[in-house]
Formats: structure tokens, sequence, C-alpha cells
């Protein structure tokens, strides 16, 4: 179970600033801040300030004019009832399509963007028998520093039996140390970490090899941050150097992230596609001025690849799922394929506006590839089904959904 700053590492911050096309902001009752946030887990921070009539009517006139589906919006509303911004918002979201419009802080904001957060730095889910099991480890966070592992088996904490509840209550307490009875192959060990702040990285590389011999670029990405784009540069001089022709992005846990940072790796996964469509942002009729197409610019690191196949799951979303569909276009002739389970299915982002200490995300935009796709609501879906496999660490050729990958390099098919 995540706590609320963990939950975080799963928002969704679409930037409008687009690396080969300008930049898109403006200017209203409130000022428009450069991010698009959502997430495939919205967190539920609402602000404790009082929530005045004046926040009242300017949440509600974001509804009626720029919300992506602003005639939906009851007119009037009764903005009386509701004591807090979240409330407000579910009553207004438009539901049959909408799970994601919401509100948090401006800390908040700002400690993803600088990738700092507290906590042990990893995330646990039972497994079908009903252990608790490391699901992913934070790059450079306390946990890993410490030696939790990927597929470790929590028995205790702090010498109680093993809880997702437990979990979080502990990591919601700066300074705290957990003692951990873990499982792992077999053998019992103890791990014991301290709850605090931290720095961490989002991205990891490296070229590992098929059955057959062919080098392969491998590239894991857990969020589209501002900072992904300096970490991927030496991954990608590296594969550059290799002459790689065939890639694994594993985004099996990445709800999404930045624009512009979506549109700098697209740059490096084409080239020879300069001033071509990457993808488009498409808002409301009233407000189609703001349509948008951010383009191919190939740089000194852009690879011409043959293929490309992406490590996805449920968790898999937003910016994910839009680099995806970007790459799938007819014509930049990649073949993409998708290996593990169908993705969570957000095809539209939002801009995020300051009201005092609050960051309101509404959804504004749908987001569009190059032949005009932008309709998977209910997800991307896989060509090879395979389960995440918390046996192996993230990279590890024996893992499940990368062995897929490598097997499908080698044969052209599951």
């Amino acid at each position: 179970m995540l706590s609320q700053i963990q939950k975080l590492f799963l928002i969704i911050l679409f930037l409008l600033s687009f690396n080969s096309c300008g930049s898109q902001s403006k200017l209203d009752s409130g000022t428009y801040i450069p991010v698009d946030n959502g997430s495939s887990d919205p967190i539920e921070n609402t602000p404790s300030e009082e929530f005045s009539s004046e926040e009242k009517d300017f949440l509600y006139n974001l509804f009626i004019t720029d919300y992506y589906w602003a005639e939906y919006t009851p007119q009037p509303f009764d903005s009386s009832p509701y004591l807090e911004p979240k409330n407000m918002i579910d009553a207004l979201k438009y539901s049959p399509l909408d799970r994601w419009s919401f509100v948090f802080t401006i800390d908040n904001y700002n400690s993803f963007n600088r990738q700092t957060t507290f906590g042990f730095g990893f995330d646990t889910s039972y497994d079908i028998i009903g252990n608790l099991i490391v699901v992913y480890i934070d790059i450079d966070s306390p946990a890993e520093n410490a030696g939790i592992k990927r597929g470790d088996i929590i028995n205790t904490i702090n010498g109680e039996v093993a809880t997702e509840e437990l979990f979080s209550s502990i990591q919601d307490e700066r300074g705290k140390v957990g003692v951990f009875g873990i499982t792992r192959s077999g053998e019992s060990i103890t791990v014991a970490v301290a709850v605090q702040s931290y720095s961490y990285k989002v991205s990891e590389g490296k070229i590992v090899k098929t059955i057959d011999g062919e080098d392969v670029g491998y590239l894991y990405l857990k969020s589209f941050t501002e900072n992904a784009t300096d970490e991927m540069e030496p991954i990608f001089t590296k594969f550059k150097q290799s002459n790689i022709k065939k890639m694994v992005i594993d985004l099996r846990y990445n709800g999404g992230g930045s624009l512009n940072t979506a549109a700098i790796l697209l740059d490096k996964l084409v080239k020879n596609k300069d001033n071509q469509v990457q993808f488009t942002t498409i808002w409301n009729s009233s407000y189609s001025v703001n349509n948008e197409s951010s383009l191919f610019e190939a740089d000194d690191n852009s690879l011409d690849l043959e293929q490309v196949i992406f490590l996805v799951t449920g968790n898999s979303a937003s910016a994910s799922e839009l680099v995806i569909n970007s790459l799938s276009a007819s014509y930049l002739g990649i073949d993409v394929v998708l290996v593990g389970s169908t993705t969570h299915g957000k095809p539209v982002g939002m801009s995020g506006v300051i009201y005092e200490d609050n960051v309101y995300y509404i959804i504004n935009f749908a987001v569009a590839n190059g032949d005009g796709f932008s309709d998977y609501f209910n997800g991307l879906y896989v060509n090879c089904p395979v389960a995440d496999d918390l046996t192996h660490e993230l990279g590890d050729t024996n893992e499940s959904m990368l062995k897929e990958a490598l097997h499908y390099i080698d044969n052209g098919s599951c």
C-alpha cells in the first residue's frame, strides 16, 4: 500500500512545454503551471485550509470553460454543500470517462518534480498465497542501500506480522526504523531501514543479449520526470555507440510524466523523421486555439530503430501510453510490440492551475498520435500476455516479461 507521498511516484505530469514546438501557458484568475498531472492512482491529498466560496467559484469556472468535457458540467451547480475540493471535483467531473481530475498541494508537486520524497523507498503487494512481497525498489533509495530486493517476502515488521497497513503506517513516520524479517530464496534474513528523505533516480539502462546473441538496448523508466532526460542521456550514448537497432523499454510501473520528457524520448527512438508529428493535444471546441503538435527532432543520440518492445501492465499510464501510441504511427515504420498486460487507458491530460496553495488538475485535452488515433480509454492491448515476475530483478534476462521480449526479437512471435 502506498503512502500519500509514495503515491507521487504514480503522478502523471504531462508538461505542455513542447521540446520541438515552443511552449504553451496561460494566466487566468489563477496561475497555470506548465504541467499536466494525473494518475492511475490519484492522490487524495485534500488541502487542510478552508475551502472558500471564491475558490469554489474558481474551480467551477475551470469545469465550465477549459475542462475537456465542459459540455457535461452541470449548470447551474450549488457548491455550498462541499467542504473540500476533492468532493466538489468528484461531483463535477464527467464520471463515465474521467477517472483522474483531482487536487493536491504545491509542496507535493515540487517534491515530485525534484525527485525527492521520504519513506523506505520500496513498495509491496500480496502474492497469490497472501505473502507480503516487495514489488519494486526506488533507485538510490534507503531500501536499495540497505539491501532490500525485489521479490523479498516480508514476514514481520518490527516483530509484528507484516501487513500493508502496518508497512504504510510505519513509513509515514519520519525517522522511524523498520526491521524487516524477510525470506529470500528460502533463507531467512533481517534488514533494517530508516524512514528518511531521499532523492531517487527513475531510469536505468544496459545492453542485453538475446539467446541468438543479438545486442538489444534495455531501458527501465519509472517516471517521465523532468530530470529523466538528463538521466537517459548517457544510456542512449551507449546505445548509439553500440549501434543498437532493437530496444526493450520497461514501463511496467510507469504512471506517466512530462510531455517534454516523452517528446525527448521519442526523439531518441526515431531518426530521419524530423518535423513529422509525434503527437497532438486536442482541447475542447471552445479552446481549440490551444491544439498543438509536438514534432520529431533528432539529436546526437537518436537511434535508427527497427523494433521496440514495451513491457507494460495496468500501471503503465498516460505519458507511457502516449510514447507507445506515438511510436505506433504507421508512417514511422517501426515494429512496436507490447509484452505484459493491458495498459491503464489514459489518452487525456491536464494542465495544472494554482489557486493559492493548491494545484488543480482538471482534464483539458486528448492526445492523438500522427495517425490521429487517441481512443484507448480501455488501454493498449498486448501482443504477448505475460504476468509480472517478482522472482527476478528488473532487467534480469530470466525475468518472464523481458525473457519473452527477447524471445520475440529472436523468433518474431510470442
